[in-house]
C-alpha cells in the first residue's frame, strides 16, 4: 500500500485491534496499550483512553512512560490540556527505578518537548480574558521549543510555532527570524514525495515496512517443523 490507500490502512486497524484484543486475553499489557495506538489512529478516544486504563493495571503494568505518551495525546485530543500538559511533563521530568535500571532518559526527547510546547500554545488560548495569564502561559511554550532548538536547531515545528507565538506576543523581529528559519529548512515536500514512491515501488520490503500498520508473519514459511498453521500467523505493527 502507498501512500493515500486510506481504505487498506483501515483493514489493517482492525486486524490490529483483533491481534491486539487477543494479546490482552493472555494478560499481557501490551495487549491494550496497542489497542489504545489502534483506537487513537481511528479517533475512538474514549476507547483509547479504557485501553490505558487496563493497560496501566496488568501485572506487570505497560511501560509507565509509553502509558504517559499516549494518555498525553488523547488528553490533548480531547481538549483536557492541563491533564496533558502533566502527562507530557512526567515523561521529560520524572525518574524512578524502571528508568535508571533500562538505561532510559526521556528529558532530551524533543518530539515530547515540542507536544509540551503546543500543549501549552493551545492551553494559552483559554485565558484570553486574562493577558498576564496567557502571556505566563507562552513564555512556558517558548521555554518547551527553545529546549527543542538547542537539540536541533533546524527543528521545524520549533520554529513555526515560535513565529506565531512572539507574532502574538508582539515581538515581531523575533517573530520575523524564526519564520524565515522555518522556510529556510522546509523541505521540498514535492521532491520528497517523489522520492519516496520511486524508492518504495522499487523495494517490496521497505514498501511494506513504511506501512502505518505492518503486519509481519511470525514465522518463516516452509521453516522445518513448523506447521502450516503457525507459519501463517501474522503479528501486526502499529506505529
Amino acid at each position: 500500500m502507498l501512500e493515500g490507500d486510506k481504505g487498506s490502512e483501515k483493514g489493517e486497524l482492525i486486524q490490529a485491534a483483533q491481534a491486539f484484543a487477543r494479546v490482552e486475553k493472555l494478560g499481557r499489557a501490551d495487549g491494550p496499550l496497542n489497542l489504545a495506538r489502534v483506537y487513537f489512529k481511528e479517533g475512538r478516544l474514549d476507547d483509547a483512553v479504557a485501553a490505558l486504563q487496563r493497560a496501566a493495571k496488568f501485572d506487570p503494568p505497560a511501560p509507565r512512560w509509553t502509558v504517559a505518551w499516549l494518555s498525553g495525546l488523547v488528553n490533548k485530543q480531547n481538549g483536557f490540556l492541563d491533564e496533558a500538559i502533566e502527562e507530557f511533563r512526567s515523561i521529560l521530568e520524572d525518574r524512578y527505578p524502571e528508568l535508571d535500571r533500562r538505561g532510559f532518559d526521556f528529558s532530551l526527547d524533543y518530539e515530547v518537548i515540542n507536544e509540551l510546547g503546543q500543549t501549552y500554545f493551545e492551553r494559552a488560548k483559554m485565558q484570553r480574558g486574562d493577558p498576564v495569564q496567557q502571556k505566563e502561559i507562552l513564555r512556558q511554550a517558548i521555554q518547551q521549543f527553545q529546549k527543542t532548538l538547542a537539540l536541533d536547531s533546524e527543528n521545524l515545528t520549533a520554529h513555526y510555532n515560535l513565529a506565531l507565538i512572539y507574532a502574538q506576543l508582539g515581538d515581531e523581529q523575533k517573530a520575523a527570524y524564526h519564520r524565515q528559519e522555518h522556510e529556510k529548512f522546509l523541505p521540498d515536500y514535492n521532491a520528497t514525495d517523489r522520492a519516496i514512491s520511486i524508492a518504495r515501488r522499487a523495494d517490496a520490503a521497505a514498501n511494506h515496512a513504511a506501512q502505518a500498520t505492518v503486519i509481519y508473519p511470525l514465522q518463516r514459511p516452509g521453516a522445518p517443523e513448523l506447521t502450516v498453521e503457525t507459519a501463517n500467523r501474522t503479528v501486526p505493527l502499529v506505529k
